[in-house]
């Protein structure tokens, strides 16, 4: 893939997930302009990216979507559900397109169908397309019939055979302006390419800079050059040609009439009714007299006799005065002349004469020498010169395989360090040197110390905060309270709670389940919570916190709960549990009874819920992370899930127990106890080996026999038991010896061992032999049936 297109994939997960974040923000706090801006800037960002490449539809997309969101910042729309829908489903759109790219390095074939609809949907509320062109921004396109102070950069001559030949006909000529920003080329703009693409080009006139910079000021990223062209082209064809780029440019309509009178410099005879018909409808007093005053200010620093130079720099103070501007509906892209003949009009609308106040203009001049994006001034904490010293901190992006190959050679040096006890032990043992054994140790214990910190240091960087796996879940909720006709407001704590990254993408899809199900069945509608005494707007929380080497993930409501007497008779009439079951079982290991697979209590089948997979999707998903979820509920108040799950996935600590000669690794999380049982000691019931222990009959189940492995425990020994707890069940497992516990790299079992179920990975010992972690699920599950 490109290296410039994987960057920008990156890139733009972050961006999409910036505006999905600030639309679902902005419908809590609306008219917010801080949420507005940084939503704009996102858009507009990632728009900018989008031009790098050859994706003409997902520009377009973009582009509507940004015209929309300018519309809401400049205070002329207000951004309504329906408009949040819209831009919703827009970068839905995009995101899934992206997904795409990322495949197959190009967007669907039916991305332009898919587009249409969107697009119209997003320009309705500015008028639709045709209206756009004009509205989006007030230096836009503007068709006229008087000649603008830039025509005299075309050579006089052939204006005047131009007038003279279209003197003759009924035809116009379109003269364009192109004068492209001096950072143009950082947001993908290419003018040359733009300039050729014209079509029935007439004439072209290259702008220069008055005064070259020398050479050790010369930036070659910085566009100095803008271009006078005419064209027989009509205004939609250039319209369209320059959407992209519609504040650089500047198009007039010209007949023969308009291009003489700007041979023989006669004045242009119809800017001050055009400027009053701009302006009348539209004059607030308070707002023209700020516009009149920045207007003044303006004009009074900038060279109108100086073509080039004037129109840079009245770019540069458009940025302080386009919201005045646009309010008072008028073009601020006005040559000398017009400019005086506006602030003339202006001041005759007010009846006020008195100059701009003292300072605007100073400030002004200050402001055009040195112009800064009012996006750039609202992010930056402090300005690059300032000696205090660098604001914030640096972040280096990292491909994610890349940490993951750091950490393969992490677990590759802590084996590699396990080794050397082995040759410490063979040195004394074998050739009978006790000083070098100590000097092998004293190296392990330099080489242990480097590699734990260097194993922390990578565990760090893997490490995201929990805000990662929640920030999917305010879209969720919204759209699917809209979709159930709930009331319903997310709480979210601990956005801060550090996990592995494997851990926090593997959390995704159970809390998807565990939410959509508090939304479905959990929660009640408005009506019925009202009659129950409840508020009418529900609320479900999302809550993680650090729990040692742990991380716990909570997820309640105050919904309707959980009736235990209702999932027992569900879970007997699917055959889930046996009738003395029905009849015995505690109201808390009944609300458990949603994790089974095959469970459910809706009654009909939807696509949100009702075909039993769901809740058992979350167990076997947190089991398979080695973690365990539990659930408890009060009828009538609510319902509270818990999921513990283990703070990393990159590192396991087992308990290496052996038996028929065989090496094995138990997950330390499920360890409670090792204990030496005598012999006489074993009892049995129900065909079951049991054992007394502390008051409670614990099963034990011979795990040789369970993996069928020869070996038998010789009659009149101690028998060594391992005692683990799965399911919140205690169970003992016979082996023939312990061993330690050591931190292993676990490996999935891949080809012709993928299907051993038993085996949740392997690992390699620091003596080079291989360890098989056991699955303890599965295993007690091989047991059963053995037995």
């Amino acid at each position: 893939m490109n290296p410039l297109l994987a960057q920008f994939l990156a890139e733009a997960n972050d961006l999409l997930a910036q505006v999905d974040e600030g639309l679902l923000q902005l419908e809590r706090v609306p008219g917010d302009p801080e949420l507005v801006n940084e939503v704009f800037r996102a858009a507009h960002t990632f728009k900018g990216s989008s031009g790098l490449f050859d994706f003409p539809e997902l520009t377009r997309l973009t582009h509507a979507a940004e015209d929309l969101l300018d519309q809401v910042r400049s205070g002329r729309l207000a951004l309504d559900s329906g408009m949040t829908d819209d831009l919703l489903a827009a970068f839905d759109l995009i995101r899934g397109w992206l997904a795409h790219v990322t495949t197959h390095e190009r967007l669907p074939a039916s991305a332009g169908t898919d587009a249409a609809g969107l697009i119209t949907r997003l320009r309705a509320p500015l008028g639709g397309e045709a209206v756009t062109a004009v509205a989006t921004t007030a230096t836009s396109t503007a068709t006229i019939d008087v000649a603008p102070e830039w025509l005299a950069w075309l050579d006089a001559e052939w204006l005047t055979e131009t007038a003279g030949w279209l003197a003759t006909t009924s035809s116009t000529m379109r003269f364009v302006r192109y004068f492209p920003d001096s950072d143009c080329f950082f947001r993908a703009e290419d003018p040359l390419h733009l300039v050729r693409q014209v079509p029935a080009l007439e004439r072209l006139g290259v702008v220069q800079p008055r005064v070259w910079p020398g050479p050790d000021d010369y930036d070659e990223y910085v566009c100095l050059l803008s271009f006078i062209l005419a064209t027989r082209a009509s205004l939609g064809e250039l319209e369209y040609l320059f959407r992209y780029v519609p504040d650089q440019v500047q198009i007039v309509e010209l007949d023969s009439d308009a291009i003489t009178r700007h041979l023989s410099g006669e004045p242009p005879l119809q800017v001050e009714a055009a400027v009053t018909a701009a302006v009348m409808p539209m004059i607030d007093s308070d707002l023209a007299a700020d516009a009149r005053a920045l207007l003044h200010a303006a004009q009074s620093s900038l060279a109108v006799d100086d073509v080039v130079a004037g129109d840079t720099r009245l770019r540069s103070v458009v940025h302080a005065v386009a919201s005045a501007a646009r309010a008072l509906g008028v073009p601020v892209n006005l040559t000398g002349a017009d400019r005086a003949t506006l602030l003339a009009e202006i001041d005759r609308l007010l009846g006020a004469a008195a100059p701009a106040p003292a300072g605007v203009a100073e400030d002004l001049s200050t402001a055009v020498a040195a112009p800064v994006p009012a996006a750039a001034v609202a992010d930056a904490p402090g300005r690059a010169d300032d000696p205090g010293g660098q604001v914030g901190t640096r972040v280096l992006k990292v491909d994610q395989e890349k940490v993951d190959r750091l950490m393969e050679l992490v677990g590759e040096l802590n084996v590699a360090k396990n080794g050397l006890t082995f040759l410490a032990d063979a040195a004394e043992e074998e050739f009978g040197s006790r000083v070098l054994s100590r000097r092998i140790k004293d190296q392990y214990a330099g080489m242990h110390r480097i590699a734990e910190e260097l194993q922390a240091a990578v565990m760090d960087v893997r490490m995201l905060p929990l805000s990662v796996a929640f920030g999917r879940f305010p879209r969720l909720v919204r759209d699917l309270s809209r979709r159930l006709g709930k009331t319903i407001e997310l709480v979210t704590e601990g956005e801060d709670t550090m996990a592995d990254k494997d851990v926090i993408e593997a959390l995704g899809d159970p809390l998807v389940h565990l939410v959509r199900n508090s939304l479905d069945h959990g929660i009640e509608p408005s009506d019925e919570r009202i009659a129950a005494g409840k508020p009418p707007a529900a609320r479900l929380t999302l809550a993680a916190v650090a729990d040692g080497d742990a991380v716990i993930v909570e997820v309640s409501d105050d919904g309707r709960g959980v009736d235990p007497e209702r999932v027992k008779r569900k879970a007997y009439e699917k055959g889930l549990i046996s009738e003395e079951e029905l009849e015995t079982l505690s109201e808390s290991d009944a609300v458990n009874l949603v994790f089974r697979a095959g469970f459910s209590t809706a009654d009909q089948v939807s696509d949100l819920s009702g075909r039993g997979v769901g809740m058992d999707a979350v167990r076997a998903s947190v089991e398979k992370l080695g973690g365990s979820v539990t659930m408890r509920s009060k009828l009538g108040q609510g319902t509270f899930t818990r999921l513990r799950l283990p703070l990393s996935m990159a590192v396991t600590q087992v308990m290496v127990v052996s038996v028929a000669g065989q090496r094995f690794g138990i997950p330390v999380d499920l360890v409670v106890e090792t204990v030496r049982v005598p012999a006489g000691e074993m009892g049995r019931v129900l065909h079951q080996d049991v054992v007394m222990m502390r008051g409670e009959v614990v099963p034990v189940i011979d795990l040789a026999r369970a993996l069928d492995m020869p070996w038998a425990p010789t009659p009149g020994e101690d028998r060594r038991i391992l005692v683990v707890s799965v399911n919140s069940q205690r169970i003992g497992l016979l082996v023939e010896q312990f061993h330690r516990e050591v931190d292993v790299i676990l490996k999935p079992m891949e080809g012709l061992l993928a299907y051993a179920d038993e085996f949740s990975g392997t690992a390699l010992l620091g003596d080079g032999l291989v360890l098989l972690v056991l699955n303890m699920k599965e295993v007690l599950g091989l047991a059963a049936r053995v037995a």
